[in-house]
């Protein structure tokens, strides 16, 4: 029989882990010292008041993809538990990081201040994410290439 094309081993989305493993060594053990949201729309269904209050303060702790998904770990301080901050491309977004003097991009959605840089998520066309919510991930299939996957598939081999 022959092997199906979704069980044939293949790389996964290679342009976000490409930006998961540039931005992540950038961005862990920044703190998160201003937030400023300037498309509402990006955050849904969080409120930009949770998201500030949420955000404000947190330490990145790491980053990791899921899918399509970028998912910052954050810790927060008066919160026991990490948090979890779902980012999203759509169709034209960006993340990256600016100076922390230069000015807006036209479409910055998210800024986050990092003290000497400014971490910003931009989307001309507003299809992408930046939200607490993590419903979207939580639909996703299993991670094939998790490790405990891959460990019980190559024991069985």
């Amino acid at each position: 029989m022959t092997k199906a094309v979704w069980d044939a081993p293949m790389p996964e989305l290679p342009e976000v882990e490409v930006l998961a493993r540039h931005l992540r060594p950038l961005i862990r053990g920044k703190t998160i010292r201003g937030v400023s949201v300037q498309r509402a729309k990006v955050l849904a269904p969080t409120s930009p008041r949770i998201f500030r209050r949420t955000l404000l303060g947190a330490k990145i702790t790491g980053l990791s993809r899921r899918g399509k998904y970028l998912l910052f770990q954050l810790r927060t301080p008066g919160r026991k538990g990490p948090v979890t901050l779902l980012g999203h491309l759509g169709m034209t977004g960006r993340f990256f990081l600016a100076r922390k003097k230069e000015r807006f991009p036209k479409h910055a959605a998210v800024v986050l201040d990092l003290g000497g840089k400014k971490f910003i998520y931009e989307d001309a066309r507003y299809f992408g994410r930046l939200t607490l919510n993590l419903a979207a991930v939580g639909k996703l299939g299993r991670n094939r290439w998790a490790v405990t996957f891959v460990r019980r598939r190559l024991r069985s081999r």
